[in-house]
């Protein structure tokens, strides 16, 4: 998932689909969570495109399954967190894609996430 400019909708949308998808095919657990995020999260070497897609796809599969496996809620919190603190500029995102960014960082931060488990 890389975003260049003015992409960034289209990244979150292919990943959604990407997400709605695969798990057509295959059964909502964590295993596959694990292998999806290694198919569709790609660790650029720019820790800010790494940030993003980390944050996109896991609101995706939040929403998807209503609830995130325990290790992954606490990195995408601390992920969260961080942004929320030190607020780096994200320059892949013009003021339309920073603003639903944030939304999803706000959202990990501030709400409860219920832990997943596999026969759910």
């Amino acid at each position: 998932m890389i975003i260049e400019d003015n992409n960034y909708f289209e990244v979150k949308n292919d990943t959604i689909e990407s997400i709605e998808r695969y798990f057509k095919r295959y059964p909502l657990d964590v295993a596959n969570i694990a292998r999806l995020d290694y198919e569709l999260v790609d660790p650029a070497d720019d820790i800010e495109q790494l940030i993003i897609s980390i944050i996109i796809f896991y609101h995706a599969i939040w929403k998807k399954a209503g609830a995130l496996p325990a290790f992954d809620i606490g990195s995408v919190k601390r992920i969260a967190n961080a942004i929320l603190q030190f607020n780096p500029t994200f320059n892949h995102l013009n003021a339309d894609e920073y603003n639903d960014f944030i939304k999803m960082v706000k959202e990990f931060s501030e709400r409860k996430i219920e832990i997943f488990e596999d026969n759910r």
